[in-house]
Order: C-alpha cells, then sequence, then structure tokens
C-alpha cells in the first residue's frame, strides 16, 4: 500500500488492490468500506430530506470518517499478525516474544472489526431513520444503505470470528464471541425493519399505479 491511504486511491485502483494476489486490503478493510458508503448515502438522503435532518448528515460523517480510519486499521491488524507470525524462533526467549507477538497482532485483529460491527449498526439506526422519514423519493437509497450497513457488520463478524480460534486467552474469546453474537442480532432486525419498510413503499407505489 506504500504510504497511500485507502481512501485516497481512485476506485479502480483501489478494486485493483483488492483483486490483486495480495491479502491487504482484504475482506475486513472491505466491510469498513460497505459501511462507509452506506453512511454516505444515509448522508445523501438526509440532505435531499430537508433542513430538519441535519443531524442525521453531521452523525453520519462521523460514521463515515470512523469506518474510513476503520478500513486502513484493519490493514493495519493485518501485517501485525504476518510480521509476529515471521519472528525468529530461535531459544526460549524469541519463542516467548514471537507468541507475545502473535497474541497481540490477534487481539488487534479481532478488535478492529468488532468497532466495525458497532459503528455500522450505529449506521443502520441512521439509515432506518432515513427510510421511515426520508425523502419517499430517495427511499431506495435508504435502503441500499441498511443493505450494505448489514453486509459490513456481517463481514466484521466474519473477521472477528476467524481470528478467535488462535488466541489463547479464553475470557477475550469469550466476550468477543458473546459480543458478535449480540450485535449481530441488532443488526439483523435493524436491516429487516428497513427492508420490510422500503419494500412495502415501493411495491404500494406500484401497486397505485
Amino acid at each position: 500500500m506504500g504510504d497511500r491511504m485507502l481512501t485516497d486511491l481512485k476506485v479502480e485502483t483501489l478494486l485493483e488492490r483488492v483483486g490483486s494476489k495480495e491479502p491487504v486490503p482484504g475482506g475486513g478493510s472491505c466491510s469498513a468500506l460497505a459501511g462507509a458508503l452506506a453512511a454516505s448515502l444515509v448522508q445523501m438522503v438526509a440532505y435531499l430530506s430537508g433542513e430538519e435532518h441535519g443531524d442525521v448528515i453531521d452523525q453520519a460523517q462521523v460514521l463515515v470518517d470512523r469506518l474510513s480510519h476503520l478500513a486502513e486499521r484493519d490493514t493495519e491488524a493485518f501485517q501485525a499478525v504476518m510480521v509476529a507470525y515471521k519472528l525468529p524462533k530461535q531459544g526460549e526467549e524469541g519463542k516467548r516474544f514471537r507468541r507475545a507477538a502473535i497474541q497481540s497482532g490477534l487481539k488487534m485483529a479481532t478488535e478492529v472489526p468488532l468497532q466495525v460491527m458497532n459503528v455500522a449498526t450505529d449506521v443502520l439506526v441512521l439509515a432506518k431513520k432515513m427510510a421511515v422519514h426520508g425523502n419517499a423519493n430517495a427511499i431506495s437509497d435508504a435502503g441500499v444503505a441498511g443493505l450494505l450497513a448489514a453486509a459490513a457488520c456481517r463481514g466484521a463478524a466474519y473477521n472477528v470470528l476467524i481470528n478467535l480460534p488462535g488466541l489463547t486467552d479464553p475470557e477475550f474469546v469469550s466476550e468477543a464471541r458473546g459480543r458478535v453474537e449480540e450485535i449481530l442480532v441488532e443488526a439483523d432486525r435493524l436491516e429487516q425493519e428497513i427492508r420490510q419498510n422500503v419494500t412495502q413503499v415501493l411495491i404500494g407505489a406500484l401497486d397505485r399505479r
């Protein structure tokens, strides 16, 4: 990646990077970016829905910034794990240092997607607000925001779960697993409510023709 941020790349270049043989940026960063796109769509719908939704615009911008940052952090976390696994294994001290570095890297690689899940759920809350109270002419955009935010949350969940088997701290593993399950229940509920509302409005408009 060099010194360039993911969000500094042209879309074409970003797609090339994701589709390359390099492991980063991977699914974790893509999940965070999907969440950032969802928050941006929420922001657009809010702009189209009148001045009374200025609070949503501001809140959505905060979420865009946080998820953009987490996309970078996910790549950094993965790289930290890879560096740790490449450390030398000579001597007991070297082995202990390597094990500690691996555990530290895996915890970071678990905590970052957990944060993505939390923020993506916040995006879903705003997407629901826009799906219910936003400009009806932009309700499909609110629906897409809901789908992308839900995908961001579930994608981040995968990235939490894939790291847990390598961790040796049972309390951390148990807490992370429980948090994943808790967030997914809330995210699924919000996404379903958004989808039902959007579908009802769109089908209703079609039936009234």
